[in-house]
């Protein structure tokens, strides 16, 4: 995958070790916007950093498309938790969370792949970091900002939603937020995938049976489904589809599948799914890829408005609102220039990263930063912050 992305030089990569010399993880600094960097701590066996610094970045893109004052960054711990005790999987994270306490009041984490609120809570507990509040509903207000790209695209594409065909990759809480949402609006779900299997259907699955089929069986739903429609996980990229939705890891689509891509466009659920070298060769093809720091940038906004002390319906009144005008604005301009999407996406998060670098000073306004530093927190009385800090939240991403 090195070979075909381009190289990313973080503002700094940290590598943590144990007492006995074995590496316990990394943390990438991508930015630093504001004074906070924030990004998720992911629980996996191996990880290039390479890929990390990847990560990192596309945080640092998606807060700067928000334009919220915060940078990117991304932390690894090397394990497979399927493979520890409760005991030992303890012990590795206050290991790993003890080499962050020198990053207090300069790194906000959050959950990530192999990670939960449980493990949250003990590392911010045991390096004494700010703790955000969690989102509640992340992976439906993620799947709700693909849905949106999804229609906007559709709109741009004059393509009727009703009765169009999704392939969806990674049926976890994102993707099945997703599947549901589309089947309310009339799509037809062709295909879903999750590390245990795949199933297709070109006349669209059964989404309800399949989240029923999740919440007792988890990522075994797609083989208790109708074993005739079984293909390989590899396969669903590949699927005749009007999009597709990658939901799982990085780089599920590069060199060696994307002329196999027969969706019209690829809105992104997961961060990194596609290499810059099959970006190119989609993009020859005719084929729309959607910036992903964008697409799937709900679970992100969610969390910044779900600490707010309001409800799971303002916050998704709050996304629609806010977030539609800027992929509105993003697909106009992308028209208007006759230029990519990617292209166009990363000159705005470029432009909002440089303002409110040029505003920091501004934020430095003892009472404001104070302010600043309760809403993050979730600190703020419920009433204040309900009264002011929507307000808030909307003026700076003005």
């Amino acid at each position: 995958m090195q070979r075909e992305n381009p190289q990313i030089t973080p503002e700094s990569l940290h590598s943590f070790f144990g007492p006995d010399g074995a590496a316990l993880g990394h943390l990438v600094i991508d930015s630093n916007t504001g004074g906070v960097s924030a990004g998720g701590i992911r629980m996996v066996s191996q990880m290039p950093t390479a890929d990390l610094c990847h990560l990192a970045r596309a945080m640092t893109l998606k807060y700067a498309f928000l334009r919220w004052p915060f940078g990117g960054a991304k932390a690894v711990i090397f394990a497979r938790r399927d493979m520890l005790s409760h005991q030992d999987r303890e012990q590795l994270i206050r290991e790993f969370a003890e080499r962050l306490v020198p990053f207090r009041g300069r790194y906000l984490p959050g959950t990530d792949a192999g990670t939960d609120d449980d493990d949250l809570r003990l590392i911010c507990r045991t390096a004494g970091l700010m703790r955000p509040r969690s989102a509640r509903d992340s992976g439906y207000y993620t799947a709700l900002t693909l849905r949106l790209c999804i229609e906007h695209v559709a709109v741009a594409q004059k393509l009727a939603l009703k009765g169009s065909r999704v392939a969806i990759e990674g049926f976890g809480k994102v993707g099945g937020a997703l599947a549901q949402q589309l089947v309310e609006i009339g799509c037809r779900i062709v295909a879903v995938s999750t590390d245990r299997g795949a199933v297709h259907d070109a006349e669209g699955l059964d989404v309800a049976r399949l989240l029923r089929e999740r919440d007792i069986a988890g990522s075994d739903c797609v083989n208790r489904y109708d074993p005739s429609r079984r293909i390989a996980p590899s396969d669903v990229p590949t699927v005749p589809a009007d999009f597709f939705a990658p939901c799982a890891l990085s780089w599920s689509i590069d060199s060696s599948n994307a002329d196999r891509v027969q969706a019209r466009a690829i809105v992104c659920g997961a961060n990194n799914p596609v290499t810059e070298k099959a970006r190119q060769a989609l993009l020859a093809r005719s084929v729309l890829c959607f910036p992903d720091f964008v697409s799937n940038a709900g679970g992100t906004l969610g969390g910044i408005v779900g600490s707010l002390a309001v409800s799971h319906k303002t916050v998704v009144r709050f996304i629609e609102q806010q977030f539609s005008p800027k992929v509105h604005h993003l697909i106009a301009l992308a028209h208007k220039t006759d230029r990519p999407l990617e292209t166009v996406a990363l000159q705005i998060a470029s432009a909002n990263l440089d303002a409110m670098k040029q505003a920091g000073p501004r934020r430095r306004n003892p009472l404001f930063s104070h302010f600043v530093n309760l809403v993050r927190r979730g600190r703020l009385p419920g009433v204040l912050t309900r009264t002011f800090g929507l307000a808030y939240v909307r003026r700076t991403m003005s």
